[in-house]
């Protein structure tokens, strides 16, 4: 059988090689810088592998993503096109995307900011009253994560609904898709959540037309991909009050730089890119299967359509 390729940019990989050869002591596991005969690797399991390589395995079998985004695997334009893609579906992936969404919503709802700021003179304010069904949470994309988001919302007594760019029928859920739903949605929701694939038609989908349709006064939550929002547009949403405040966990460069605007307001909760975290033995367990499956003659679990980018 053929080697495991394993890089991970910017960090060692020796964790993940390491829990494959635990898992599945039979796999030769090895970082790219023990690749000596391109012609032996069968699978890369990879996160923003230098463009160009992928073409320089001549016997690839599967490239795995070492996350939900394959976008940073489809951006290769030299990629074999023949080799099949997979995305990571991982239920420690779905609840940790769960926790950081209920965390920005109920900060939003609860009116955390104020109330924080009030210690500074030792305010104790009466009758707040925090209207649990005014919160209707819009969910931008119905994949796993965005349907494990939208159950939460409901399981924590709030409205939610979805959309998708084709038509979706799932039991419980108010479902809305193309252009004309994805404007029904937004005017619906005091809360959109963006966990939509990056692709050309996605690319700078949170923009002033979206926003202008949502109440005044709304939260919108970022964990899809920092290329959906156009970053201009949410500032001007925000000063005009459309936009109360933006949970921001990832954005089109990142390291978010030092010197970025949204460092310093404080309307916008900035975290680095932690929402979905990828568990390495849960992730290796989809990995192990895969690998399985790719030699058995199976299709990959998480098996992308690559015209459509997810």
């Amino acid at each position: 059988m053929g080697v495991i390729l394993v890089h991970v940019a910017n960090a060692d990989p020796s964790t993940w090689v390491d829990e494959l050869k635990r898992q599945a002591p039979h796999l030769d596991a090895r970082g790219l810088d023990g690749i000596d005969d391109p012609g032996s690797v069968e699978v890369a399991i990879t996160w923003k592998l230098p463009h160009g390589l992928y073409r320089t395995y001549p016997n690839l079998a599967l490239i795995q993503s070492v996350a939900a985004g394959v976008d940073h695997i489809l951006a290769d334009p030299q990629r074999p096109t023949q080799v099949p893609v997979a995305r990571v579906v991982d239920p420690w992936m779905a609840r940790s995307m769960v926790h950081q969404v209920t965390l920005a919503v109920l900060r939003w709802h609860r009116r955390m900011d104020w109330v924080e700021s009030l210690r500074s003179d030792a305010a104790w304010p009466h009758d707040v009253i925090f209207d649990a069904d005014a919160v209707r949470v819009g969910v931008l994309g119905l994949g796993n994560l965005g349907q494990a988001v939208a159950r939460a919302m409901q399981g924590l007594g709030f409205e939610a609904a979805g959309w998708s760019r084709s038509p979706k029928a799932i039991e419980g859920l108010r479902c809305h898709h193309g252009p004309d739903g994805l404007r029904e949605l937004a005017a619906w929701s005091s809360v959109l959540v963006c966990l939509l694939p990056l692709t050309t038609q996605t690319d700078g989908i949170l923009n002033a037309g979206l926003f202008d349709r949502m109440p005044m006064g709304s939260l919108l939550v970022n964990v899809g991909r920092g290329g959906h929002l156009v970053e201009a547009d949410l500032i001007a949403a925000l000063d005009s009050g459309r936009l109360a405040a933006a949970a921001l966990d990832v954005f089109r460069t990142e390291p978010l730089p030092a010197g970025h605007a949204f460092w310093s307001d404080r309307r916008i909760y900035v975290t680095p890119h932690i929402a979905s975290e990828v568990n390495p033995v849960t992730a290796t367990r989809v990995f192990v299967e895969n690998i399985r499956r790719i030699r058995a003659g199976e299709p990959p679990v998480g098996l992308i359509d690559p015209s459509k980018g997810y």
